[in-house]
């Protein structure tokens, strides 16, 4: 093998160390999640979903019901959120899930997503 070709592998290998070195120091997202039950219908927890993720400075990414997603940025971080709005007759399940790789932005969005689109307990 030619020393060109050798320190092109060697280079080739480094350069694989070093990515594979970045990718697990990178922190995991933080996950934050809070559900309840509330008397209103699954449509009227889509809606009022829909509004606390404007009202929180985030844009809707993704409306599939049961289901609503929003990303954005909050307190400079990067945060995503998903509320899951599940019928149970009367009642409806609410869930609430904040990411981040900031944790206090990850459970600051799941807080204000949560409040909003749950309400008062009824």
């Amino acid at each position: 093998m030619s020393l060109n070709a050798r320190l092109t592998l060697t280079s080739l290998f480094f350069a694989l160390i070093a990515s594979g070195t970045q990718a697990v120091a990178q922190q995991p997202p933080n996950i934050q999640v809070g559900s309840d039950t509330r008397a209103k219908s699954s449509d009227q927890c889509l809606n009022d979903a829909k509004f606390a993720i404007t009202e929180t400075g985030l844009a809707v990414s993704f409306t599939s019901p049961p289901h609503i997603g929003g990303t954005g940025t909050l307190n400079g971080a990067g945060v995503a959120v998903l509320v899951t709005c599940l019928s149970q007759g009367p009642r409806t399940f609410i869930e609430v899930v904040g990411t981040s790789l900031d944790a206090g932005a990850a459970e600051q969005t799941r807080n204000r997503v949560r409040t909003i689109t749950m309400g008062p307990p009824s």
